[in-house]
Formats: C-alpha cells, structure tokens, sequence
C-alpha cells in the first residue's frame, strides 16, 4: 500500500494525479483518546494515508522519570493499569495500535502502522527514513506526566524532520492503556 502513495499521489485515470496527504501519527498511550480522535477526523476530508507509529514505552517509564542513576517512582502516577513488564507493555501498546487501524480503516482511511524503537525520536527518525510525510501529528499525556514533553520531543522533531508537527495533549493515559 505504501510503495502507491509513496510519491505523494495515486493514479486518478486520464484526469492525472490526486495527491494524497501522507500523516505520520506518533502515539502510545493516547492512541484510544478523544483528543487525537478529533484531530485525525479533521484530515479525511480528502485522499490521505495515515502511518501510526507507536513507540515501544518500557514498563518503566509509564509511572517513573528517569534520574540520575536510575528511575525515581512517580506515585501520583502508579495506577493498577500500569504493566508489570516490557512484555506486557508491548502487547498493551500492539492491541492500542491494532484498535487504531481497525477504526481508520473503517472509516474509509488508508492506514498501517507498527511498533517502534522506545525512544520516540529514534523511532521517529526510522519512519522518516522509511517514508515520506507531509505532517507529523504527535499525541501525548500532559504535564508533569508527559516524558515526551519534557524532552521537549515536539521541537526536536520539527527541527530534525523540518515537517510540520501538530501535538495534541491528551487530558491523560485512555482507559485500558
């Protein structure tokens, strides 16, 4: 599906080329949220393919920051639903993304996605090597809880990709995540 839209347009017979906006969607555990919903609703107006990319967060980091020799718990942030394990993480991050596809494609939408590197700028940067984007749509979790943010990620993707990036905080983790 990719290699038809890779070239920024699909084949509209004798007429020409519709082009096709190409959205790079970076998520985890906002994927489910209303927020981001909202945002992918305003772009399928017209041709588009939405590539969803979910960065693969450690067990660790989804109640912890990173310190100086290690991780400090967060406890405002230690919820029931946090994984126990990396594996467990993964799997909850996999079925996020499936739901994810399964929605846009019921709506018409042209979409695949995957699991990425756990760092999200490295994970960014693979996709970007791969393929071709017209905007970045970053959703992430709100201050303080947002690592993303606080690494400033929007900014460093927009300078390194120079795509337009679109961030969407999410009010918190969606149910389930």
């Amino acid at each position: 599906m990719y290699d038809e839209l890779h070239s920024g347009g699909v084949s509209a017979g004798p007429r020409g080329v519709i082009s096709v906006r190409r959205y790079l969607v970076v998520a985890n555990q906002t994927l489910g949220g209303a927020e981001l919903s909202e945002e992918i609703r305003k772009r399928l107006e017209g041709p588009c393919y939405f590539y969803v990319l979910v960065p693969n967060t450690r067990a660790v980091d989804y109640y912890s920051r990173a310190a100086a020799g290690g991780h400090v718990p967060m406890p405002a942030l230690i919820t029931e639903c946090a994984p126990a394990a990396d594996k467990e993480a993964a799997a909850r991050a996999r079925h996020r993304l499936d739901q994810l596809l399964g929605r846009l494609q019921d709506l018409g939408a042209k979409a695949e996605g995957e699991l990425g590197h756990a760092n999200p700028l490295k994970a960014i940067g693979d996709a970007l090597a791969a393929r071709q984007f017209d905007e970045v749509i970053l959703s992430t979790l709100p201050q303080p809880i947002s690592r993303w943010l606080r690494m400033d990620l929007p900014r460093q993707v927009q300078r390194r990709c120079g795509l337009p990036v679109v961030t969407i905080t999410a009010r918190g983790p969606t149910p389930g995540a």
